[in-house]
């Protein structure tokens, strides 16, 4: 398994921004199962990374549930 460093050199990007990135891991699976069912197009509210990033360091699933249902509105 590639490490966080070889996989940021590989990409071109930083270290810091491949663990931002998998940190998007961290997110409950109905959470990304709802973000990778958006359209492209989608008129309702922006769901940004950055506004994902403290839901995902929360350590209980249905926590995380409840404070993405806060931003989706």
């Amino acid at each position: 398994m590639a490490s966080q460093a070889e996989i940021a050199r590989r990409e071109g990007i930083t270290r810091p921004r491949v663990t931002q990135v998998m940190g998007m891991l961290r997110l409950a699976t109905k959470i990304q199962k709802h973000i990778l069912s958006l359209p492209d197009n989608d008129t309702g509210p922006s769901v940004t990374e950055r506004a994902l990033r403290p839901i995902a360091a929360i350590t209980d699933q249905r926590d995380q549930l409840r404070e993405f249902h806060k931003i989706m509105m």
